[in-house]
């Protein structure tokens, strides 16, 4: 954030400096921490009002400019489709990965037996970073037919 200049406005100023002095009639004769500690109230309190106060795109209300809003609709707009179309693609992996987890428990609960080879096979679908993830499950992959008769992707 760049350093912002603001034209100072003499009625501001006047009543910025006569709040100073009320603080500093407040605090007579007390601590310099006591001081201290009212101006940054003081000075904390003035920055949140101003902060209030102020325009930002999107938040001002009906009294936006027309091409603003046009503007910043058609960025919202954008920004949600593209959001939707990562979530719905996640969806559609996380949907994929549990039926193959599904699939391997079935595979199991079955009561089949082949030496852990449905598991690390699927667990190399879900995560193909995992240990073991190697041609060889890729192969065991190819050779096992689907065992939920649904279309595997690869």
């Amino acid at each position: 954030m760049g350093i912002q200049h603001v034209p100072a406005d003499r009625v501001e100023w006047d009543l910025a400096a006569a709040q100073l002095d009320n603080i500093a009639l407040a605090n007579r004769g007390g601590s310099w921490a006591a001081w201290k500690d009212a101006v940054l109230r003081w000075h904390m309190k003035a920055v949140a009002n101003a902060r209030a106060e102020a325009w930002i795109p999107g938040m001002a209300g009906a009294q936006q400019d027309p091409v603003v809003e046009e503007a910043l609709g058609r960025f919202y707009r954008h920004h949600m489709r593209v959001t939707i179309g990562h979530l719905k693609a996640e969806n559609l992996e996380l949907r994929r990965k549990l039926i193959a987890a599904v699939s391997c428990a079935r595979f199991y609960a079955s009561g089949a037996s082949d030496a852990g080879e449905c598991a690390h096979v699927t667990l190399a679908e879900l995560d193909p970073h995992a240990v073991g993830a190697d041609v060889k499950s890729r192969q065991g992959r190819q050779d096992r037919p689907n065992r939920v008769g649904v279309l595997t992707l690869p």
